[in-house]
């Protein structure tokens, strides 16, 4: 009969339409955030310090799994089955009398919120007769700095108890598992039913996630979305504002006049003082790519370091726009650095979007790895600006916004036409998987060139943006 993972159900636990549509679509590749050096099986085989033990393999049943169990101290990717479930468990260290389970976490700590998994997993391993007496994770050492070679058994650490990022201890893995009181037949005799299903109608109002589901357009191919010119929530506010007592914010205020007005919305006052002080002979607009590394596979990064890979800078001086770029191989950070400090003027704002929680915070992670650099860069960082926040803070509200901000939102307000769709990468996850496989094998023009034009197109949309708030203030002094 036909097993399913936990995946399956965690599916169906979400949106059994889901869990019906997964059935009959084709799994996308898989694309991780973090990229791995290493499999977190081999690390926490160096972790634990394995020189002997057994291999489950892909299509074992539970009783070739539990006869490794048998004969074995440590058994790796076992699998095992009950009720209809089938689960991959990362470690087993069997005793003459019970079971101890290891489990691998792609985090700086054991997680709570990983309970739900866990728990299932020692459901099922407790009714395939193991005993199971403790439960471990191994997870990130957040506090492990690389040095010239990489030392595993200080990059992970290994923990029986849920802890929060800050070390708070949630309590034991095992005890907090159990009182999960994981019970999964009902659920799969229903996953059973589903899956025999030829049609499943679901109507938008029974759909639990709205428009997050990736299946949401095949569900309802008839659903056409109008406009979002305001948000049922504070329209309701302008309607009943007995019951709110919080003031508006400086971005309700500016969608709610701007609805209410059908003008673009525009607090003239505010967006003269920021052009002023940043409406200079030479402005600067830059955007940064890189990769998240759980490894850290260069000296001076810890778990979860980022790795800037690219930049690309327009500079407007005295009226006459120019373009620089860097895309680099390795480990790019020192040649990043010394680029960048060579290309930016030694003058003027420099414009980034959402500034602050990208760019600045990689220039100051760069300046902790390199400290030879830290004064050139610290000079650079407090020339930042945030051009994002024109938009969020209300400065200027477009009903084409429809209540978004990114840039991209932005550049279709402005001209539809300057769109990334034309670009071979369109967005920047998708740069970050291109720049992998670019590491992966020899220089390849055409996909160097594809990276190099979304940067490009990323700063060169900051320019349209700068002149197109200009041209409103011109339009506001002369209205």
């Amino acid at each position: 009969m036909f097993s399913y993972h936990y995946s399956d159900l965690r599916a169906y636990s979400t949106c059994p339409k889901m869990f019906w549509q997964r059935l009959r679509s084709e799994r996308p590749a898989h694309f991780s955030f973090t990229q791995m050096q290493m499999s977190l099986k081999d690390a926490l085989i160096q972790k634990l310090s394995l020189e002997s033990y057994a291999m489950g393999e892909r299509g074992m049943d539970a009783s070739q799994s539990l006869e490794l169990v048998k004969n074995n101290e440590w058994v790796l990717n076992a699998r095992f089955e009950f009720e209809g479930l089938r689960v991959k468990v990362p470690a087993l260290h069997v005793t003459e009398s019970s079971v101890e389970v290891y489990f691998t976490s792609l985090s700086s700590h054991p997680k709570i919120e990983d309970r739900t998994y866990y728990a299932t997993v020692i459901y099922v391993l407790e009714n395939n007769d193991l005993e199971i007496t403790q439960v471990n994770v191994m997870y990130f050492n957040k506090n492990y700095v690389r040095e010239e070679s990489l030392d595993i058994h200080a990059c992970f650490s290994l923990s029986s108890r849920f802890l929060k990022q800050s070390g708070y201890d949630q309590g034991d893995i095992l005890e907090l598992c159990r009182k999960k009181n994981i019970n999964i037949k009902s659920s799969i005799e229903q996953m059973r039913a589903i899956q025999e299903l030829d049609e499943f109608d679901t109507d938008l109002e029974d759909c639990p996630l709205g428009q997050r589901c990736s299946f949401f357009k095949t569900c309802f191919p008839e659903f056409k979305e109008e406009p979002l010119k305001i948000s049922k929530k504070l329209l309701d506010r302008f309607e009943n504002p007995e019951k709110y007592t919080a003031p508006l914010s400086r971005s309700d205020y500016a969608q709610l006049q701007c609805y209410l007005t059908q003008n673009r919305f525009v607090d003239i006052l505010a967006l003269g003082n920021w052009l002023k002080a940043y409406n200079q002979e030479i402005v600067s607009f830059v955007d940064f790519e890189w990769d998240t590394f759980g490894i850290p596979p260069y000296e001076g990064m810890r778990a979860f370091d980022v790795l800037p890979f690219q930049y690309s800078l327009h500079i407007i001086e005295n009226g006459e726009l120019k373009h620089k770029e860097f895309l680099g191989e390795g480990d790019t950070r020192r040649a990043f650095i010394e680029s960048l400090l060579n290309d930016i003027p030694e003058k003027g704002p420099i414009l980034a979007y959402n500034a602050f929680g990208a760019e600045v915070i990689r220039l100051k992670e760069l300046a902790t790895q390199f400290p030879e650099y830290k004064e050139r860069i610290n000079s650079i960082i407090h020339r930042f600006v945030d051009l994002a926040t024109l938009f969020i803070s209300g400065v200027i509200y477009d009903e084409k916004m429809e209540g978004q901000f990114s840039l991209k939102q932005i550049i279709k307000v402005i001209d539809p036409s300057l769109t990334y769709e034309n670009l071979a990468i369109s967005h920047g996850m998708e740069a970050v998987a291109h720049y992998r496989t670019m590491q992966d094998e020899e220089s390849d023009d055409i996909m160097r060139e594809a990276l190099l034009s979304y940067c490009r197109m990323d700063t060169y949309a900051m320019v349209k943006v700068f002149e197109w708030v200009q041209e409103i203030y011109k339009e506001k002094l002369n209205a």
